[in-house]
């Protein structure tokens, strides 16, 4: 319906004594994640007050939350226009009336919220959605992440391969969203093995070096990691707008004499920092610097490019909380931030540093052959130590799948078995 403009009327505000309980089941209870409720089982929580008002409506629920609905966001998301996490929707923002007001909100007798506007229209809500997506600081705060920290010798979440679809398969995918991490045992050596466990997690991203890279010593080096040198923890392609997202690192041969995985939380590394030198972390995580590629010429695995991206190292949402790290020594190009500060930014940037390289920080493990770690690469920086090529080829296999891919594959299998969490607010790493 076309919008229309509000007739003038006098402000009313009107409550009404409702008394439909709303059954909400385990997933809603941690979509909805009231303050005071742990969510274990299924809970019972019914609108006991809905007042409105010509700015929108407000619900008090039987646990005491309050959840305060405007008239434009309810009109917005009347589902006559279309499901809104779908395609296929008709109605538009741009044609709503901006002066449109509630005229009436009651419970109807199959327990939905009911309001009328003043372009005509009648909007339907179940009240369970509607507390699901409240939109009060409180309740949005409680759908956001929920994640576990790990220092050195925290143990890794260990899996077999897993078939498609199934409760091991969403274990893995709640593992690497929960800690940054996961080992993964019996993968097959070859390529089709890499391609297999990268397709639990999303479509392999198709880059400079091609869907997989094999990452073993060469002669003529042209990326660090094809030295025997140790790597210190970084996180890959922070020259890109968009870094790559979640990693996989598959061992195919292992050397005896080094090589061995370095993992260190960047998550958790940047939140210490903030609490022992909140000057520091403001500059790290408001300050654009550059980071460079540059290859003149292609190679074996590798195309030309020049590459460059300026972001912050350390990345976080509107809420402040930490959502990305782009942290990589040897990509940094010359900094062009201003000279007031420089001294500061490099003497932060010095610190966090060395907190990323400090042991107690770090998980140190040699991987097997068939063994895989699957990581968050905008969270957990990955690196190795030195090793010999008398000890043997070392060759480990790397692809990536950008954060959306594993997300959305996440969020699906949530659905698809029945889990809690689908509507979790997930970090959304450090874009250029």
């Amino acid at each position: 319906m076309p919008p229309m403009s509000a007739p003038a009327r006098s402000p009313m505000t009107r409550r009404v004594t409702t008394s439909p309980m709303i059954r909400l089941t385990r997933s809603g209870c941690t979509e909805v994640a009231v303050p005071g409720n742990n969510c274990p089982m299924e809970f019972e929580v019914a609108p006991t007050t809905l007042e409105f008002g010509e700015t929108g409506i407000a619900i008090r629920w039987s646990n005491g939350h309050r959840s305060r609905f405007h008239t434009l966001w309810l009109r917005d998301n009347c589902t006559s226009g279309g499901d809104k996490r779908g395609a296929h929707r008709t109605a538009l923002i741009s044609d709503l009336d901006p002066n449109l007001v509630v005229y009436d909100a009651h419970l109807n007798d199959d327990g939905d919220v009911e309001v009328s506007f003043s372009d005509g229209h009648v909007s339907t809500f179940d009240p369970g959605w509607l507390l699901a997506n409240c939109p009060e600081p409180e309740t949005r705060l409680g759908r956001s992440r929920r994640i576990a920290h790990f220092r050195a010798g925290t143990p890794l979440r260990e899996f077999s391969l897993p078939s498609a679809g199934g409760d091991e398969h969403g274990d893995l995918l709640d593992a690497v969203k929960e800690w940054g991490v996961a080992l993964v045992h019996d993968v097959p050596g070859d390529e089709a093995g890499t391609e297999q466990l990268a397709a639990l997690i999303g479509k392999v991203r198709d880059s400079d070096f091609g869907r997989l890279f094999d990452i073993v010593v060469e002669p003529d080096a042209w990326e660090s990691s094809q030295s025997t040198e140790a790597q210190d923890p970084h996180t890959d392609d922070p020259y890109r707008y968009s870094p790559s997202g979640t990693s996989i690192l598959h061992c195919v041969e292992v050397s005896t004499t080094g090589g061995d995985s370095l993992l260190v939380d960047g998550f958790a590394v940047a939140e210490q920092f903030r609490d022992d030198d909140p000057d520091g972390f403001e500059l790290l995580s408001t300050v654009s610097v550059p980071f460079v590629r540059h290859r003149a010429e292609s190679v074996d695995q590798g195309e030309d490019v020049h590459l460059v991206a300026d972001a912050t190292v350390i990345a976080v949402d509107r809420d402040d909380e930490i959502c990305g790290i782009r942290f990589h020594q040897r990509a940094f190009g010359p900094f062009d931030i201003n000279p007031a500060i420089m001294g500061d930014y490099y003497r932060a940037l010095i610190e966090f540093g060395r907190r990323i390289n400090d042991p107690v920080n770090t998980i140190q493990l040699r991987l097997e052959p068939g063994q895989a770690l699957v990581y968050d690469n905008q969270r957990a920086l990955h690196g190795r130590t030195a090793f010999s090529i008398a000890g043997g080829r070392r060759h480990v296999r790397l692809c990536t799948i950008d954060r959306d891919q594993f997300h959305s594959r996440l969020r699906r299998l949530r659905e698809e078995l029945e889990r809690p969490g689908a509507d979790e607010r997930l970090a959304v790493g450090n874009l250029s």
